[in-house]
């Protein structure tokens, strides 16, 4: 029973001591390259080793020693890595799995920041103009049916020929932004309906302003003829309620068209004179009503002589 077990042990003490005889010739490399070329190798190597452990104070036998020359040159104890096989990279994955999900999680929160930018930066506008688009199209598509209808309610209340002109030509020219798709050309014809509408059924009276501080009359000299002199009779629009109203009047100075409550409607200077004596009599002027704006009409009808142009600012 103690031979069976005294025996493994003897083999593994040798195998141990090969491997350490080998270990040994491993990091005298340059003895082992000079011995293994020479004819008498074995024999110079076995010599070579046996003096190397000798100089260690151990004594190794020649048949230790030529099992660990013979294990050196079949290259018993040297590691051969494994080929390549799907096994094997499974396994390697497994084995470093705690870094590749570290890598893996980086490089999904990469994806995944890429991903949301997109979305912000691209994908979110394209929808908002694609949203913005077909809203468009459908109020497109909504317009022409709007624009007869606001056309029609101006027709059915002006009473003069260049009011119905007028209508005419601004539902023409917002249909045909209807057809080339252009919203602001649409928008802005449909508010000029909805405007001319809205001065065709207004009713006013045109005073002339008579309050304290505040002028009746203004005389310009305009630009082109500085020898001339313009005369103005400044008006308001009154309704019928007292309200004072404010409208569009382009000056014919710039051409700029304004809303305002007062604006000077050009006279001939005798009409300019005998309003301005109407009004050193006593301080009032009697006759103060220019003109009466009625309903259907986009001018008034004038009481006194005006020669039609206006001005905004004096």
């Amino acid at each position: 029973m103690s031979d069976a077990h005294q025996a493994p042990k003897s083999d593994l003490n040798e195998v141990m001591l090969a491997m350490d005889v080998v270990d040994t010739l491993r990091h005298q490399q340059s003895v082992v390259d000079r011995e293994l070329r020479a004819d008498d190798h074995d024999r110079a190597l076995i010599e070579k080793v046996r003096t190397i452990y000798a100089g260690q104070g151990l004594t190794i036998s020649d048949d230790v020693i030529a099992e660990g020359v013979k294990a050196l040159r079949e290259e018993r104890f040297t590691y051969r890595p494994p080929q390549k096989s799907f096994q094997l990279t499974i396994a390697r994955l497994y084995v470093n799995r705690g870094r590749w999900v570290k890598r893996g999680a980086l490089v999904f929160a990469a994806l995944l920041a890429i991903y949301l930018v997109y979305q912000f930066a691209v994908v979110a506008p394209q929808n908002r103009a694609r949203e913005q688009q077909q809203q468009t199209l459908q109020e497109l598509k909504a317009m022409p049916a709007k624009l007869a209808d606001q056309r029609d309610r101006v027709l059915a209340e002006v009473r003069e020929d260049a009011a119905r002109k007028q209508a005419e030509a601004l539902y023409k020219d917002a249909m045909a932004g209807v057809s080339r798709q252009d919203v602001e050309a649409v928008n802005k014809g449909y508010a000029a309906l909805r405007d001319l509408y809205a001065q065709s059924i207004l009713e006013y009276q045109l005073r002339i302003v008579s309050r304290p501080g505040t002028p009746s009359g203004v005389w310009r000299v305009p630009q082109n003829n500085p020898s001339a002199r313009n005369y103005y009779v400044i008006v308001e629009a009154v309704a019928a309620d007292g309200k004072r109203l404010s409208l569009p009047i382009t000056s014919e100075e710039d051409g700029k068209t304004r809303t305002v409550e007062q604006w000077g409607l050009r006279v001939e200077p005798a009409v300019f004179e005998q309003v301005k004596r109407d009004k050193m009599d006593d301080g009032i002027i009697n006759r103060n009503v220019f003109g009466v704006k009625k309903r259907g009409y986009l001018t008034p009808q004038y009481i006194i002589p005006t020669a039609g142009g206006a001005i905004t600012q004096w």
